[in-house]
């Protein structure tokens, strides 16, 4: 049975990022070679750390509730984290070969991780809602801080969030209000903010009000 509040407390990281993923990485291939040397190497450090935390956060859990659970993703998380290397070598300048070559293997990589993300949210996201009470899939989701350093985040909220829609943009911020201390709400505005022109940050607040009328606006000086 549909439970909407499972859905929601996983539906950030097998809906959201991987949308966001998708939708950047599509964007850098239409950009040519100028934005793959440009925007490929944040695109991998983001892919990166979402592999990262699925490996040591998410999938050790399920697998103690359902063992095998996971399991379909271990070779093809191997194989992207290959070619996903490769790429950072070559838009860091290091062997990299000629524009037609760096094309054709960006869209290669690019249906690698889409079959991959599909089969994630087909197999994965399921397992997880079936396993795991709500209370316990939030408790999941708030440990993420634990794996992600503030430096990082600053970098990718922003990108997340310009690489959302509207209903995304609003779910996501929705969940993160509520997930984190309120104490430390501005700090998640101004990370969000960052990354959208006015308009498209008032219609958010306008959705989201948690988010709070001149939120981005306050100087952070320690974050945690």
């Amino acid at each position: 049975m549909y439970n909407p509040e499972k859905f929601n407390a996983v539906a950030d990281n097998f809906i959201h990022i991987h949308g966001a993923l998708i939708r950047d990485l599509a964007g850098i291939i239409d950009g040519g070679e100028p934005l793959f040397f440009e925007s490929f190497p944040r695109f991998s450090r983001i892919l990166a750390a979402h592999t990262q935390l699925e490996e040591e956060l998410f999938f050790p859990a399920l697998e103690e509730r359902a063992p095998g659970s996971s399991a379909s993703t271990e070779a093809p998380h191997r194989e992207i984290e290959e070619h996903l290397a490769q790429l950072v070598a070559w838009a860091e300048g290091i062997d990299a070969p000629g524009a037609c070559t760096v094309q054709e293997r960006l869209v290669r990589f690019q249906r690698e991780l889409q079959g991959h993300l599909v089969e994630e949210r087909r197999v994965v996201m399921p397992a997880m809602m079936e396993n795991f009470s709500a209370e316990e899939l939030w408790a999941l989701d708030g440990r993420i801080m634990e794996f992600c350093s503030p430096e990082f985040m600053q970098e990718m909220m922003p990108w997340w969030f310009i690489h959302m829609n509207l209903g995304g943009r609003v779910a996501v911020a929705g969940n993160l209000v509520i997930g984190v201390d309120p104490d430390f709400v501005p700090v998640l505005a101004q990370w969000i903010a960052s990354g959208l022109d006015p308009d498209a940050w008032r219609e958010l607040v306008d959705h989201v009000p948690a988010l709070g009328p001149g939120s981005a606006s306050i100087e952070v000086q320690v974050v945690v």
